[in-house]
């Protein structure tokens, strides 16, 4: 019964549309012959026009139904609408045209009539089903409920988005004003909705027309850009928003459902990373990947853009139950077709990884296991070089047996002139790397990068959750600076390197600037609505056992940089070789300290093995 109501008032509404079509038609066909006679038709011409009318009328409306005018809901007319009115009226024309030759009617006919006519009824029809949709938006905008919004930005998404949301009285926003920089949009009206003036205007339009929210819509924007429209945000009690950037965004297409909270990635304002998609899927569709280290941010990340490019099975290598669960879970509900085998397994444990590499023979390993937490290998030593080092050679001896295709190591800027025992372990373990990738089937190569943003224990994490429970926010120093990259980007880069490596390789990402911690955390204030030093504290407690000022992505005094195919991609040639011969001898020696659990000896001997170690060390303290 509901239903045939509904079906009663839309043909209602549809036969409404018909019969003014109709009086359209007529009123067009007959004011071009008043406008060609000059308000004073000949009888003969009249007599013709009076003839012609059912013809004209027949052709116009079985065309117009043709091209689709009666099924399209007019308060929502577009351009693509209007394209085929034009389309509709210009087939009838020359439809009518052709009906008239062959009726001998063609003959003495004003041929100025059909132009009249045609441009008339354009403007006649085009006109009416656009002010249905002007009406309906202007009466939605006076009768609107909903969060009042301001949407900073005038732009081709801004424009999208304020549409969207007068369109969409569902979404429960009411937008009221536009913020704009540009001095030539201030004043200037979209979709009615007026131009209030630049960013330095926020607080007070927010105040003078109540807004609940701002949204900044500005995909294309700076980090310092989105720095300073939130610093004017902050001086309101109005929330605000944001859209994604332009390398999150899909298709080029906005939408009010990808408005979300800001995030510190926003103010970093990164140059969005190109990689070739096709060459990277090429490598990975079909194949059996294992990831080491699944449940980690770098893992979980990595299992999600594998299981994006078809692999033919994907093994999740984790040693921690929780993670492994849940990354397992997100793959089997976001990917039903994947393959995905969840394996509870520790890389420090050899016969178990030899064992499932023997089994599942995967074609490519990312090496993503590790410890990373700088304090907790500085007093746990033995344990770092159990599972960064041996874990390491256990995995990658592995592959050799297994006849592993490809072996990415996942490796650390700490690595690089350590003054800490995570970045020596993971120093060694780059050495071994290239050593065994020495006269072997293997393609072996090292990717090396810096902080990942919001990854487990990271400074973002840390300073959110001090802010969120109105803790001071804790900083070593205020002159330390790190290198910072999305988890996206930094896997997306990885599977580039991984692509084009030929083994033998250690590849860095260009990271960008090195961002000061100081200023990083003062930004992470504002985002949250607050002001630094007035609604939240810094405190500053001085570097940790094993920190750096700052940190560096190789050492110029022994190796250089060498472009790659991508421009955010470098190899580092090695200017001083290594002895692996030497190497390999100490890496069982490793074995045997830790296996006895005698770490002044494991410390003596990662000393004797990187001899910069210690100093590096003794020069940051005296630093």
């Amino acid at each position: 019964m509901e239903n045939n109501l509904i079906n009663f008032w839309l043909n209602r509404k549809r036969i409404i549309v018909i019969c003014c079509d109709i009086f359209l038609i007529a009123f067009s066909y007959y004011f071009s012959f008043m406008i060609r006679f000059e308000m004073n038709i000949p009888s003969n011409f009249f007599s013709i026009m009076l003839a012609t009318f059912p013809l004209v009328i027949a052709i116009r409306m079985a065309s117009f139904w043709y091209f689709g005018l009666y099924r399209g809901m007019w308060r929502f007319a577009s351009m693509d609408d209007l394209l085929s009115i034009i389309k509709a009226i210009s087939v009838s024309s020359i439809l009518i045209i052709l009906c008239l030759y062959l009726i001998n009617q063609f003959l003495g006919y004003p041929r100025s009539i059909f132009f009249i006519d045609w441009l008339m009824l354009i403007v006649l029809i085009g006109g009416s089903r656009f002010s249905i949709r002007y009406f309906k938006e202007i009466r939605l905008s006076n009768d609107r409920d909903g969060k009042r919004v301001l949407v900073v930005g005038a732009g081709e998404a801004g424009e999208t988005i304020l549409r969207e949301m007068i369109r969409n009285e569902h979404l429960g926003y009411n937008p009221i004003g536009l913020i704009d920089d540009d001095p030539s949009k201030i004043g200037s009206k979209i979709h009615g909705i007026k131009v209030l003036g630049d960013k330095t205007k926020i607080p007070a339009m927010v105040n003078r027309h109540g807004i609940d929210e701002i949204i900044i819509s500005i995909p294309s924007a700076r980090g310092s850009q989105i720095k300073s429209i939130i610093e004017q945000c902050v001086k309101t009690k109005a929330s605000f928003k944001t859209l994604p950037s332009l390398s999150e965004i899909i298709n080029d297409q906005v939408s009010v459902n990808q408005i979300r909270d800001l995030d510190v990635e926003d103010i970093l304002g990164r140059e969005p990373v190109k990689i070739n998609f096709d060459s990277i899927k090429e490598g990975i569709c079909g194949k059996s990947v294992l990831v080491t280290g699944a449940g980690g941010s770098i893992g979980q990340e990595l299992c999600r853009q594998i299981a994006n490019l078809n692999p033919e099975k994907l093994l999740l290598f984790e040693h921690g139950e929780n993670s492994l669960f849940y990354i397992d879970k997100e793959l089997k509900e976001t990917f039903p077709i994947l393959r995905s085998i969840p394996l509870l397994a520790d890389v420090t444990n050899k016969e178990q990884t030899r064992q499932i590499l023997r089994q599942f023979r995967p074609d490519i390993i990312f090496h993503a296991a590790a410890h990373k937490h700088v304090p907790l290998i500085e007093m746990n030593p033995t344990e770092g070089i159990r599972n960064n080092v041996l874990g390491t050679k256990n995995i990658a001896d592995a592959a050799i047996e297994s006849k592993v295709d490809k072996f990415v190591f996942i490796s650390t800027d700490k690595a690089v002139s350590p003054v800490n025992f995570m970045g020596v372990s993971k120093k060694i373990a780059e050495q071994y790397i290239s050593g065994i990738s020495q006269n072997n089937s293997v393609k072996f190569l090292s990717v090396r990068f810096g902080n990942v943003i919001g990854s487990t224990g990271s400074s973002f994490r840390i300073f959110r959750e001090q802010i969120n429970n109105g803790k001071p926010i804790t900083i070593t120093d205020p002159r330390a600076t790190r290198y910072f990259m999305t988890v996206s980007e930094a896997v997306q880069l990885v599977l580039q390197a991984a692509n084009f490596g030929k083994g033998s390789e250690i590849f860095i990402l260009d990271m960008g600037k090195p961002i000061n911690i100081y200023e990083l955390a003062k930004s992470m204030i504002f985002l949250s609505g607050k002001e630094p030093g007035k609604d939240v504290e810094i405190v500053f407690t001085g570097l940790r056992l094993g920190e750096k000022l700052s940190e560096e992505l190789f050492d110029d005094s022994c190796e250089k940089l060498v472009p790659t195919d991508h421009k955010k991609i470098y190899s580092v040639r090695q200017e001083n070789a290594c002895d692996f011969t030497v190497l390999f001898e100490n890496i069982d020696e490793l074995e045997n300290m830790v296996s006895r659990l005698d770490e002044t000896q494991i410390v003596n001997k990662i000393c004797e093995m990187v001899p910069d170690f210690r100093r590096n060390e003794l020069q940051r303290m005296l630093s």
